[in-house]
């Protein structure tokens, strides 16, 4: 009874209910009793008893009555174990767990990628999926769940500032979620909003959370089963072990004992780094992949809104196909008949789906695999991240036939694995610093084919069928996986909702949809056709579906017809990309005329007449509306984007003082710079505009030359090349104006001095103003950065969000001074005594 009293007291307390009587058998969920409420008693008894509860018993069985009995049993046992000595036996600890905290060690370079992107962009590298089952039992998966912590060292491993420990595994437990009193419609609203919650959170990996399993109770004994997990300690291979693992566990079968005396993972990527044999095969793939530099394809350039521009740039939605068991079936047999794989046959359909959105018919794709190098023979079993990189280059010819593609195409990715040594995100860096600006490669493919079937037969009657599966992570737009899921093919698409343009996502899931039916209808002879010929099948069935929907295209502009006085408004025109197809929607490419047919509209894009390719740039938006760009200053080409200067025009018209702009792309030393031509309602410095420009546009649209004039009216969208170079070469711009030479301080002089020697440049190549990310900086590098500046600026505290946010030499050092006001200059003057030899 004196139990029973301290329950009902505590729950009091917890639930701050002093007004109402609680009875032993009522239900305390009528009493306000939620789920941080039952964690907070579960915590408090089993403190005050030194023994263990369940969660979810608690919650399973939410009265005073029930609890008394609970708590009651686990005292009983405890005593049973005093009296009995060996007959009950709590789990032996692992060693490593008995070993805990751990020392921290460097992460990998997939794990900086992933760690920086977090960091700055806000987006975490992170899988969530979901389980629909029946009938599990609660208690025993808790039990299997603690187990599985205990068995994989990374589930909970603490990430921050660049390392990765293990603290602790205490915080882990279920989250428990009782919706069986919810009427169905409100239950699927509450899924809805929880799905759309845990597709898109971030877990607290610096206190050890990557991995989050929740659990909603159905009626009927319905359940699903949640998990979300971070990438940078978990990745896609290691949570198919980890949930496979998780299943026999609760089935109850006796895992292979990893013998794990510390964490396997930790002395995975000790072991690479101490191994003389690897660093000599990373350094003959660095030297093959630096001598690829020049022929690297750039990132497709796909209708996007630019980065930065974007409505919301964290938000994330997915597609997916599954073919059935007889078209994955047929698709495999007509693949191994043609001498190619399944894979490649994917691929190159995938990348010609792109190819018919890209306005470039060369591009590069992003290729992950996970890759586990040991003699260990546990590291099949190890969790962690194993991701690597490779970049694909695609160029295209229309007129080659897609077995001579895919096959083409197989030898290219076989060739770029066999130097996947030396990883993706270093290639980029190289990228970045050889061609002067930031290189991503923002579009995935992931083949999980290579795995078999993703999920047992086992698996699904034991947790539950999967229903959902989504994944994000910094710095990618679209993710496409494969997979063999029950006996069929499942094609999965990752979408970064805003970064394109509207219904081009759609749409290219659309045609890369029909060009594997297309391949499943006409068999063997599918591989013979040319490219442009699949190409122009997809088209068609999207053209004729556009015209159903009353989607045709706007007539011609007046400029044109002023252009082209043998043209009239209903004169045909077509716009086709470099591989001579016809462009979808959002699609930049060269407007063609029919000169030749001045009736009426063509039925079709493949109308065969005589077509006048006319030297202008343009697409059709998704309402048919035509846009044209008869200047190569009207578009900016940046970070694989190509941005029309129109949108930056309406984001610095935002500035209260800016009453007009316009803005060109010039092209300078082989890269794009921004010019602007404003007119002010007040003068001002070149400091006060640039601040302003970066409340309203990213770093890199920012506009490097600034010309202020009173009339803007000759600077129109369609001044000539000739009189925009003449203008520049005959003005002064406000950076110009103002520019005079500065003596530079020691702070500048050693910032200056560690940027250029982590970025790896000459000397007397560095200069006052460095930009960490212009001279090919990355995320990795600057965690270096700032670990040097950190270990000579002690107590600066400088972080690598600092490095992004302020980029150049003389912001950093600003942001040193402030935080050392006393001693930033002093330590400086101390380190250049040092590296002159003083």
């Amino acid at each position: 009874m004196q139990l029973q009293q301290e329950i009902t007291a505590q729950i009091y307390h917890i639930l701050q209910v002093d007004g109402n009587q609680i009875e032993p058998n009522d239900n305390l969920i009528e009493h306000g009793l939620h789920s941080l409420a039952i964690m907070q008693l579960v915590d408090h008894f089993e403190n005050k008893y030194n023994t263990s509860l369940s969660y979810a018993d608690f919650a399973m069985s939410p009265t005073v009555k029930d609890w008394h009995r609970l708590i009651q049993n686990t005292q009983l046992s405890t005593v049973d174990l005093d009296l009995e000595g060996a007959t009950k036996k709590t789990p032996r600890l692992s060693n490593w767990v008995q070993q805990l905290p751990t020392n921290a060690v460097p992460l990998s370079d997939m794990q900086y990628a992933y760690w920086a992107g977090r960091e700055t962009e806000g987006v975490s590298a992170h899988l969530y999926m979901e389980f629909e089952g029946k009938d599990l039992d609660i208690p025993q998966l808790q039990f299997a769940f603690e187990q599985l912590i205990q068995r994989h060292p990374m589930l909970s491993v603490s990430i921050r500032e660049g390392q990765q420990s293990i603290q602790s595994i205490k915080h882990h437990q279920i989250h428990i979620e009782d919706l069986t009193q919810l009427n169905s419609e409100d239950i699927q609203t509450h899924l809805k909003v929880k799905r759309e919650c845990l597709s898109h959170q971030q877990l607290n990996i610096a206190q050890g959370h990557v991995l989050d399993v929740q659990l909603s109770l159905l009626p009927e004994k319905r359940h699903i089963l949640h998990f979300d997990l971070d990438m940078a300690a978990i990745d896609p291979q290691s949570f198919l072990i980890v949930i496979n693992d998780l299943t026999a566990l609760y089935l109850g079968e006796k895992l292979e004992n990893l013998n794990l005396d510390g964490v396997d993972y930790f002395n995975y990527l000790n072991q690479r780094r101490d191994d003389l044999d690897l660093k000599a095969q990373i350094q003959q793939d660095q030297q093959w992949w630096q001598s690829q530099l020049d022929v690297i394809s750039p990132a497709p350039q796909l209708p996007m809104v630019a980065e930065g521009l974007r409505v919301d740039q964290h938000h994330f939605e997915r597609l997916i196909h599954i073919f059935n068991t007889d078209e994955r079936s047929q698709l495999q047999s007509l693949a191994q008949m043609q001498g190619v794989s399944l894979r490649s046959v994917c691929l190159t359909l995938f990348a010609l789906s792109v190819a018919n959105w890209s306005s470039t018919p060369e591009f590069r794709l992003n290729l992950p695999a996970f890759i586990r190098e040991s003699d260990s023979q546990n590291i099949n079993q190890v969790v962690g991240d194993f991701t690597q990189i490779s970049l694909l280059s695609v160029k295209f010819n229309g007129h080659e036939s897609l077995l001579d593609a895919a096959k083409r195409i197989e030898r290219d990715v076989e060739q770029i694995y066999e130097h996947y040594r030396y990883g993706g995100i270093h290639v980029l860096r190289d990228l970045s610093k050889h061609r002067q600006q930031p290189e991503t490669s923002p579009i995935v493919f992931t083949s999980a084919l290579d795995e078999g079937e993703i999920f047992s037969k086992q698996l699904q009657s034991t947790l539950g069928r999967p229903i959902w599966c989504i994944s994000q992570g910094p710095k990618v737009d679209l993710d496409v996986q494969l997979a063999y899921f029950n006996q069929g093919l499942a094609i999965n698409w990752d979408i970064r909702t805003h970064a394109f343009k509207p219904n081009v996502i759609q749409a290219m899931f659309d045609h890369y949809i029909q060009l594997i039916q297309h391949i499943l209808t006409m068999g063997s002879p599918a591989f013979a056709q040319t490219l442009n010929t699949l190409s122009q099948h997809t088209s068609q069935l999207i053209w004729s579906k556009r015209q159903q929907k009353g989607q045709v295209k706007a007539p011609l502009t007046k400029r044109i017809l002023a252009k082209f006085p043998q043209a009239h408004v209903h004169t045909p025109y077509r716009i086709l990309n470099a591989l001579e197809m016809d462009c979808p929607a959002w699609v930049l490419g060269r407007l063609f005329l029919n000169l030749g047919n001045l009736n009426s509209n063509p039925k079709s894009p493949s109308d065969q007449s005589e077509w006048v390719d006319i030297g202008i740039q343009a697409y059709t938006d998704d309402q048919g509306q035509l846009h044209l760009f008869e200047q190569s200053h009207q578009l900016v080409l940046k970070n694989g984007q190509c941005i029309e200067v129109q949108n930056i025009e309406a984001e610095i018209l935002n500035i209260p003082f800016v009453q007009q702009v316009k803005v060109y792309a010039v092209e300078k030393q082989g890269r794009s710079v921004i010019v602007a031509v404003l007119r002010l309602h007040q003068q001002l410095s070149s400091s006060d505009l640039n601040a302003a420009y970066k409340r309203v546009l990213p770093q890199y649209l920012i506009p490097e030359q600034n010309y202020v004039v009173n009339n803007l009216q000759p600077f129109t969208a369609y001044l000539s090349a000739e009189s925009l170079q003449h203008f520049i070469a005959t003005h002064i711009s406000i950076e110009n104006t103002e520019s005079q030479p500065v003596q530079s301080t020691a702070i500048e002089h050693v910032v200056t001095f560690i940027m250029a020697k982590i970025i790896g440049l000459p000397e007397q190549h560095t200069h006052g103003d460095l930009d960490f990310f212009d001279e090919g900086g990355d995320s990795l590098l600057a965690t270096h950065l700032v670990a040097a500046l950190n270990q000579y600026f002690i107590n600066a505290e400088i972080s690598v969000v600092d490095i992004f946010t302020q980029r150049n030499v003389t912001n950093i050092c600003k942001l040193i001074e402030q935080k050392l006001p006393d001693t930033a200059q002093r330590i400086a003057e101390v380190f250049m005594q040092v590296i002159e030899g003083k």
